[in-house]
């Protein structure tokens, strides 16, 4: 008799939480890590850097040896994927191994953002961070593997699967947001380094413990899986070979690969890009990234209705092409192509992550599905379980990538600089050092690598579209079954034959609520945090103004926040007539907006224009104080 885990939606819910924690860490580490430790593409006061314009590791030697250590990640996947695939106890097979590695993975985590050695010994502090990232990769990945090699058999059906995968989906869109567009605003606002962030944030850790209450395994149950069985064990060269000769398979993960090696570099540079290369602040860093990752529960839901009309092959062909042309926001908002004229560039970056962000949802779930459906179906048709392999398999690809494309290629480009001023290119530490080789001002130089990094990203996208077109128009359970049975002809699939094609109506009707909602939520999160900025930003214009009320009421009671954004600008008038500066009369447009929009239930368009507002008079006040100082 078969118990289901996850019995009621919102274990469901509960259950994708699980990876909120260490994978919203280890998005943090993979986005700020290597420039905290080492700021060259960084400029000077920079809240991201563990000490501005300080490198505590070798520059010519750390790369290399931080993609040793993300390779070897990517090796020991395929042990402890086996070890947990095949362990018996009478605890069950993955929460064992959960259990074991997570106090080991947030101590490492911890010790990778303490450079011991302070900045004079750079050798020491680049052997400390190297082996302790060793420790961290080994015990992340075995407990997110635990985690992920569940899914197939937690899960009782298809669209059990697909809602748990847009669940997943949703809390790494929030972690994405967090991370890019949330904060670099707290490190600012706070005024704290991304080191001290990182310890405050590091109890989150502890999500990982949701399989060890849900997951319903062990001798309570039957071994291992609820089945009341034990498996009948492959060896690790058999689960190896089962996993990389799935023809299947292997057509998903080249495209993976491809994918994968653009969006690690992408994630990686994306706040060099645009805080180096577009000069942006932390405030306008917040809008541009607030829009490449807000929208994506509802591209979610408009992925799975082109899915339905044209197949996942073409769809996700069309986020690649979508996200291989939104990443040339970043190289013509740069300060290269568009100077000082920072209106333009946040308006370049805004419309290009919206674009984007039709690619990001698909890119968070696809590879959560596509290992989870085809181990799925193998079980079925073979009776082996061996799913966290195929996870495996993936995180070894991914991580080699990884190695190559965010640690080995980015941490070489950054370092190289050129001027419009003067001819070639340099390769430094910082802008202070590339401006004294090329004998300019620091103001006329320019990152080359962050600039090279749309091109690089858009060249693997369009490689992953071509390779894509051998895939089947869907993986579905059938097309799963066909390509397995002309592997092994001997397999009955005459079972899986004579399902039915698509989901059930109810279940079609859930799943767009859900991502609907997901969209409502994520997109609420983050104007509320931004609404709540902006208000700070206007107690600080005018002495006085009850912020804390005007935020609460406008974020949670419809229409109301029209009010509000007509007395902050009124507001922020009259402290523009105090500095002369001209500001955008935008009153029609946050009662026009404000109407239209409470169901968000932020305005965002209203927010945008206040913060444009709000950009022209920082920057007056910032001349101001500047002019008094000399």
């Amino acid at each position: 008799m078969k118990v289901r885990s996850l019995d009621k939606k919102w274990k469901e819910f509960l259950y994708a939480f699980t990876g909120f924690g260490p994978n919203f860490l280890m998005v943090l580490m993979g986005a700020y890590f290597t420039d905290a430790i080492n700021p060259a593409a960084l400029g000077d006061g920079s809240f991201q850097a563990i000490m501005s314009g300080t490198c505590f590791i070798l520059p010519a030697v750390f790369p290399i040896l931080y993609a040793i250590a993300k390779a070897f990640d990517g090796i020991i996947d395929i042990p402890f994927a086996y070890i947990t695939d095949t362990l018996s106890t009478k605890w069950g097979r993955r929460r064992p191994t959960i259990l074991v590695c997570m106090i080991p993975m947030i101590i490492s985590f911890a010790m990778c953002w303490l450079p011991v050695f302070g900045a004079d010994n750079q050798l020491g502090n680049t052997i400390w961070i190297v082996a302790w990232a060793l420790v961290f990769f080994s015990t992340y990945t075995m407990c997110l593997i635990s985690f992920y090699g569940s899914l197939s058999t937690t899960c009782s059906d298809e669209p059990q699967r697909l809602r748990v995968s847009g669940y997943k989906s949703f809390f790494d869109t929030i972690s994405y947001c967090l991370v890019y567009a949330l904060v670099p605003l707290l490190l600012q606002v706070f005024k704290i380094n991304i080191d001290k962030f990182v310890f405050i944030c590091l109890p989150l850790m502890l999500t990982i413990t949701i399989p060890l209450f849900l997951i319903k395994e062990g001798e309570k149950y039957g071994y291992p899986e609820n089945e009341g069985m034990k498996p009948e064990k492959i060896s690790m060269w058999q689960s190896l070979k089962l996993t990389f000769t799935n023809r299947l398979f292997m057509k998903w993960i080249l495209v993976n690969g491809c994918t994968y090696f653009g969006l690690q570099m992408f994630l990686v540079g994306m706040n060099a890009m645009i805080i180096g290369g577009m000069g942006l602040s932390s405030g306008q860093m917040a809008i541009v990234n607030t829009c490449a990752f807000a929208p994506v529960p509802i591209m979610l839901y408009l992925f799975n209705k082109v899915k339905a009309k044209k197949g996942i092959r073409f769809t996700y062909q069309l986020c690649l092409a979508t996200f291989a042309i939104a990443i040339f926001s970043f190289f013509f908002g740069s300060t290269y192509i568009m100077g000082d004229n920072t209106t333009a560039k946040i308006i370049i970056g805004a419309v290009g992550g919206v674009f984007a962000s039709w690619a990001i949802g698909a890119f968070f779930m696809m590879p959560l599905l596509i290992p989870a459906q085809i181990s799925s179906v193998e079980e079925r048709l073979t009776g082996t379980n061996h799913s966290a392999m195929y996870f495996a398999a993936q995180a070894l690809i991914s991580s080699i990538v990884s190695s190559i494309s965010g640690s080995l290629v980015y941490e070489s480009i950054k370092m190289l600089f050129i001027s419009k001023d003067a001819g070639g290119i340099k390769w430094a530490e910082s802008f202070a050092d590339a401006a004294e080789a090329f004998g300019v001002s620091e103001d006329r130089v320019f990152n080359l690598g962050i600039m090279l990094i749309p091109f690089i990203v858009s060249f693997f996208c369009i490689l992953g579209i071509i390779i894509a077109a051998k895939w089947p128009k869907n993986f579905s359970h059938k097309e799963v079954a066909r390509e397995l049975k002309k592997q092994d002809p001997t397999l009955d699939i005459s079972e899986i034959e004579a399902e039915p094609d698509e989901f059930e109506v109810e279940d079609k009707g859930e799943i767009i609520f859900v991502q609907i909602g997901l969209w409502v939520l994520s997109g609420s999160i983050f104007g509320f945090i931004w609404s709540a900025y902006l208000y700070r930003a206007v107690k600080e214009f005018k002495n006085g103004f009850k912020n804390i009320l005007a935020w609460a009421l406008s974020a949670f009671v419809p229409f109301v926040g029209i009010a509000f954004m007509l007395k902050s600008h009124k507001a922020m008038e009259e402290k523009a007539a105090e500095l002369g500066v001209k500001l955008i009369n935008a009153k029609a447009l946050y009662v026009i907006t404000g109407i239209l929009l409470p169901l968000l239930p932020v305005n965002f368009l209203g927010l945008a224009v206040m913060q444009a507002n709000a950009n022209r008079l920082y920057k007056s006040l910032a001349k101001t104080k500047e002019t008094v100082a000399k």
